[in-house]
């Protein structure tokens, strides 16, 4: 708990700050009431009782003995006054949590973070760790460190030669995860396939394709036999990852990953190629080199105890890894996370459950290697005691004034559009989120709750085509600024209001989940989605499947969801501060159930590779696995393709109906438990 010397909201430690914005917490007891002085000996005033749970600001010098300060200097101190030397409960902790939010040091964190160029594995993103590590110890926090193995690729030297008549070099890049040209490069004639499916007319030549480079397009190329892309980008060059496979590949994998080389060029040039490829006279010379091996990353984890629930945490997390520079992406989401720790750092007392900070690397270069192996080998505890994964990305930008856009899943949905609207006045639309951004935790059933919370407005623009892409067409904001993952993503990208609100948003959020006596979560809409989900499965499927008995199994989820939710709410909202035993264990029931639901139902909603493993980086529908029903409808009645999928569906379907079930029959022990009647 903050004390004497203890650093706090002016300062706390970050050695880069000017010695003028340190402050300190100084509890001081009724007991002792001094006279507080000020400024080089001036008589203070004498605390009076009515002061108590105020806090006053004095200037008072910080001496030579003060190892962090050169020399004489005038501080700004707060003095919490409390009685008994506890810290003062806000009137309004709320805003008290916004209000510690300090807008100066998230633009200090950011420029601090964004002085390296952060490629996943390499030295500068070492110092960067290392940053991030000894500015979270100062605060406190428990901090572990790992490396771990990962394959990472770096994109290297690329070129576009153009030969025969009007010979020239144009300019571009290679992406991570493209396959290398030999030395004497690749060589061969350009279709132009602009945004079109790619076909047969691809296959042994070299497609000219519009867009950012994603993996859903290179899978798309490979498969149609293309030898090599060229991708047409806005006038900036956008670094891209075109790997679908998630995290670090195993045997059943590695054969996944990407064997055709990809470059990007600028539109300016792209059109003069285009018209050239039109012709059907366009032959090219491409030449790329790419790093891609194994290499040890770091992984830093921070754990910030909560004090009923000490096992239990809200899993906050960010990758560290950059393009570039990578001010936006992700360093204003690191100073995101770094100014939450120095916030809940002071108030830990107050937190019924705890917040695990996790920075990831390997995001950009290894297809979210790093937050892959940390589910992968910490799953039996991420199983038992995380209640969220709250994950942030590329905060604050200039422009980005559209927050109703943010990603969430629907049990997660509600509380995550309170804190919007309380922040920013904006209502959020209902955004499922999809498969990007670190989402490595569905399989082990942990609700998730954005990625990116600001956007630029609606609009056409490059980096919102792809970020369309990756979401399966459910963005429909303008991206996250047109220096997204290129050489300009720099410290005047980030909007010094925009990072404060971002922040807050986030700061509100990690404070109801941490303190809420019953867990924000709402199951009646995970209902309804899946309600809808399977009807529009049985509609596409017609009278070839089906899916009688998971919807009956949703309609029984629905009812006892509501019940839980009613519960739950009137229990929550009688709990004042550690309330009658029968509140905390019905709490604690009530807690246990949603987490157990959770664990039950996301996997089947979210994943078909299930709990233990990773499904591809690319678009994923609700129900995964009952998705192929739609085909059945195309197929020849009888045929051995028909019948070999109808068998496969009918274990899905049970899967599914037995998931819902078995989270129905949770929410009906529990409400006995309790003493809920049934209606």
């Amino acid at each position: 708990m903050p004390g004497c010397g203890t650093p706090a909201a002016g300062g706390d430690g970050d050695l880069s700050h000017k010695p003028s914005d340190r402050t300190w917490d100084m509890p001081l007891l009724p007991r002792d009431r001094p006279a507080a002085r000020s400024g080089a000996g001036e008589a203070g005033e004498r605390v009076r009782e009515r002061d108590i749970g105020r806090t006053l600001r004095m200037n008072i010098p910080l001496g030579p003995h003060d190892h962090r300060v050169p020399s004489f200097q005038d501080h700004v101190v707060e003095f919490p006054i409390s009685p008994l030397g506890r810290e003062a409960m806000p009137r309004d902790p709320e805003q008290s949590i916004k209000d510690a939010v300090s807008a100066a040091k998230l633009m200090s964190y950011t420029r601090e973070i964004s002085r390296w160029v952060r490629l996943s594995g390499s030295d500068e993103e070492r110092l960067a760790f290392d940053y991030l590590e000894g500015t979270v110890k100062e605060f406190g926090l428990e901090v572990r460190r790992y490396q771990h193995d990962a394959l990472v690729s770096w994109p290297g030297n690329a070129s576009v030669e153009v030969a025969g008549a009007g010979a020239r070099r144009v300019e571009c890049i290679t992406h991570a995860f493209s396959a290398s040209t030999p030395a004497s490069g690749l060589e061969g004639q350009v279709v132009d396939a602009g945004h079109e499916p790619l076909g047969q007319n691809v296959r042994g030549r070299i497609a000219l394709v519009d867009g950012l480079a994603s993996p859903a397009r290179a899978r798309a190329a490979e498969q149609a036999g293309a030898a090599g892309m060229i991708f047409i980008n806005p006038p900036e060059l956008h670094e891209m990852i075109i790997s679908a496979v998630w995290g670090s590949p195993t045997p059943e994998t590695a054969g996944a990953l990407p064997k055709i080389v990809a470059v990007s060029i600028r539109q300016q040039d792209g059109e003069q190629l285009r018209a050239q490829a039109q012709r059907g006279d366009l032959r090219v010379r491409l030449h790329a080199a790419v790093d891609t091996r194994w290499r040890k990353t770091p992984l830093l984890v921070a754990d910030l105890a909560g004090q009923e629930e000490p096992d239990r945490f809200v899993l906050f997390s960010g990758h560290v890894d950059s393009w570039h520079h990578g001010a936006m992406d992700n360093g204003s989401a690191n100073a995101v996370m770094v100014e939450m720790a120095r916030v809940f750092s002071r108030r830990q007392k107050r937190l019924r459950r705890g917040v695990r900070f996790a920075f990831w690397s390997g995001h950009s270069h290894g297809r979210y290697s790093g937050s892959t192996w940390y589910a992968d080998n910490h799953w039996d505890d991420l199983y038992r005691h995380a209640v969220l994964h709250l994950n942030v990305d590329s905060t604050g930008g200039m422009g980005a004034t559209l927050l109703s856009e943010a990603l969430t899943m629907a049990e997660t949905w509600a509380l995550a559009a309170r804190c919007i609207k309380d922040v920013t006045g904006q209502d959020l639309q209902r955004r499922r989120i999809t498969r990007m951004g670190d989402q490595s935790f569905w399989g082990i059933g942990l609700p998730s709750m954005f990625v990116d919370v600001s956007a630029q407005p609606p609009g056409e623009s490059a980096t919102g085509a792809a970020l369309k892409s990756l979401t399966g067409g459910t963005a429909h904001h303008g991206g996250l600024g047109w220096w997204w993952h290129t050489t300009e993503d720099t410290p005047d990208k980030i909007d010094k209001a925009n990072l404060h609100r971002d922040a807050q948003v986030y700061a509100l959020a990690l404070w109801r989940w941490c303190t809420a006596p019953v867990l924000p979560l709402d199951y009646r809409e995970t209902a309804a989605e899946l309600r809808e989900t399977l009807r529009g499965i049985q509609e596409a499927a017609g009278d070839s499947f089906d899916m009688r008995p998971p919807l009956g199994a949703v309609e029984r989820l629905t009812a006892a969801a509501g019940r839980l939710h009613a519960a739950a709410e009137r229990i929550g909202g009688g709990l004042r501060g550690r309330g009658t035993r029968k509140q905390r264990e019905a709490a604690a029931a009530i807690n246990d159930a949603l987490m157990r639901i959770g664990r039950t139902l996301i996997p089947v909603n979210y994943t078909a590779a299930g709990p233990f493993d990773h499904d591809p980086a690319l678009p994923v529908q609700p129900v995964p696995a009952l998705q192929p029903a739609a085909r059945l409808r195309t197929m020849a009645q009888g045929s051995d393709d028909s019948l070999t999928l109808l068998t496969r569906l009918v274990r899905e379907r049970n899967k599914v109906t037995h998931a819902v079930d078995t989270a129905t029959e949770i929410i009906e022990r529990t409400l006995e438990r309790i003493g809920e009647k049934r209606q």
